[in-house]
């Protein structure tokens, strides 16, 4: 795939479970146009200090039984270590789930800076 082809990208629920997601978001970066889009809806770490501590202990157990899915991601760090700036951030628990498990990010990052 040609470098800034694309003018936006969705994610939605698979940044939790890609093994080198750091990889994938500079990817995406590099197939963005200047000013590209990225939106997303994506499961990870609380801001809750107990849910946090929680996440952390069952990631171990999470990652077998969930396939690979990842429970203690900051996906806005993760977002914004790969070049992007984020412009419009949600953050909510899903309703009727586990707070360790429903702490959601919905959003919008354009590509900024070169990594």
């Amino acid at each position: 795939m040609g470098s800034e082809t694309f003018d936006s990208v969705v994610s939605t629920w698979t940044l939790c479970s890609i093994d080198d997601v750091a990889k994938a978001l500079r990817e995406i970066h590099r197939v963005l146009r200047p000013g590209g889009r990225l939106f997303f809806l994506e499961h990870g770490l609380s801001d809750d200090a107990g849910v946090r501590r929680w996440q952390n202990l069952l990631n171990p157990v999470q990652r077998v039984l969930g396939c690979g899915c990842n429970l203690n991601r900051n996906m806005k760090t993760l977002i914004e270590d790969a070049g992007f700036d984020v412009v419009r951030l949600k953050n909510f628990y899903m309703r009727n789930d586990l707070k360790t498990h429903s702490y959601m990010y919905q959003g919008v990052a354009i590509k900024g800076r070169e990594i």
